[in-house]
């Protein structure tokens, strides 16, 4: 598991400019409300994600008057050498990631190299709210270990969003919609089958921990409704 070793942070939401070096084992950040403590972990996972833990828009992640923010970070690997990953993202959506200087050549390559895992009161939505929220978390962990899930999933949302384009439209092409409707058919065959596997997989265990909790008075299940 790579281990974050330091991080510089520039222009990203309210900090302007922060470089921190952190301990191989715990951290404890402390401050006042408002310094700016869950934007540095938000920094953290934008660098692995290359999006935020908590906007659902690149927009809100820039320091108010900017046109761009970065971050850079150091991490031991698991071979035991130092990398530096670097990301940049610009007002005009331009967004690059290299490591150890050298540019990726796309952005999703970079997904599931630093695994990340953010946890937050926030989680509690997982239950409260829409089934939104739930495959926000289940995509966020099978993208992180699974790159061709990660692809399949990328393609399809592109498609759902040309399609919904489309069928705004008065009179949509019907021959186009049934090519795209076809394509998201075969998409959506290895997301369906990667999702209900992780829930059969994550099932054993939230039974076990949730009968811990409750002290066995209760039992808990989850299953996958597609």
């Amino acid at each position: 598991m790579p281990i974050l070793e330091k991080i510089v942070i520039s222009d990203f939401r309210n900090i302007e400019l922060q470089e921190l070096e952190f301990s191989p084992n715990i951290n404890c950040i402390s401050g006042n409300n408002g310094e700016g403590k869950t934007n540095l972990l938000d920094a953290v996972y934008y660098l692995s994600m290359t999006k935020s833990a908590f906007a659902s828009s690149d927009k809100f992640t820039f320091r108010h008057g900017t046109e761009e923010f970065s971050i850079a970070g150091t991490y031991r690997m698991e071979n035991g050498l130092a990398s530096r990953f670097a990301l940049k993202m610009t007002t005009k959506g331009e967004k690059k990631v290299k490591r150890d200087e050298k540019p990726y050549n796309k952005v999703s390559e970079h997904v599931g190299v630093l695994p990340v895992v953010m946890v937050s009161p926030a989680d509690i939505s997982m239950v409260s709210e829409s089934g939104d929220e739930r495959r926000k978390f289940v995509n966020a962990v099978l993208s992180q270990m699974d790159h061709e899930y990660l692809v399949a999933l990328q393609q399809y949302n592109r498609l759902l969003q040309q399609r919904n384009k489309m069928l705004k439209d008065m009179n949509p092409d019907r021959s186009l919609l049934e090519v795209i409707d076809m394509r998201m058919s075969i998409l959506s065959e290895p997301v369906y089958k990667a999702r209900k596997k992780f829930v059969d997989d994550l099932r054993p265990i939230v039974k076990e921990y949730y009968r811990l909790v409750s002290g066995g008075s209760e039992e808990v299940d989850i299953t996958y409704e597609t």
